[in-house]
């Protein structure tokens, strides 16, 4: 008995050992806009991004550092390019997910960085007797947003 019990517990510690390991995704993403921005570390780049393979609008703004911001250079706003994304658990047991490179720039995220950010949401027009009235959004993601996008999912 004590041997099964033992055996059930390695299982269950291996278990939650690999649910915490990051995995990687790779997507398409549209450049919305980048601007160069000097600062008194040097050189860095604001990034945002488009996610045109999700359902709804979902953006992502970040930076990057002079080598990613050099990299980018090459790259133009509406421009369709490949993304990776790295998602992994927190130690406060939700997760998060960082963009590691964007065609063939990669990218560090910068520590210090408290400006970057998503943007998750879903809206729909308010009709009423057939004309539009207004609009709603959900700013939580949905089953579908993350079954094709698992990466904005956060708890």
């Amino acid at each position: 008995m004590h041997r099964v019990i033992s055996i059930t517990f390695t299982a269950a510690l291996l278990c939650v050992a690999c649910s915490d390991k990051p995995k990687t995704f790779e997507t398409t993403v549209v450049l919305a806009r980048t601007q160069v921005v000097q600062t008194g570390r040097g050189k860095i780049i604001d990034v945002e991004l488009e996610y045109s393979d999700c359902p709804g609008e979902q953006q992502e703004i970040f930076q990057g550092d002079a080598a990613f911001a050099d990299c980018m250079a090459r790259y133009k706003t509406g421009e369709k390019l490949a993304a990776t994304i790295i998602y992994s658990r927190l130690p406060d047991g939700h997760y998060d997910s960082e963009v590691t490179k964007i065609g063939d720039c990669s990218r560090k995220r910068d520590v210090n960085d408290d400006r970057s950010y998503e943007l998750v949401h879903e809206c729909h027009d308010i009709v009423v007797n057939g004309v539009p009235i207004g609009f709603h959004c959900d700013h939580k993601p949905t089953k579908e947003l993350l079954a094709r996008c698992p990466w904005f999912k956060r708890s």
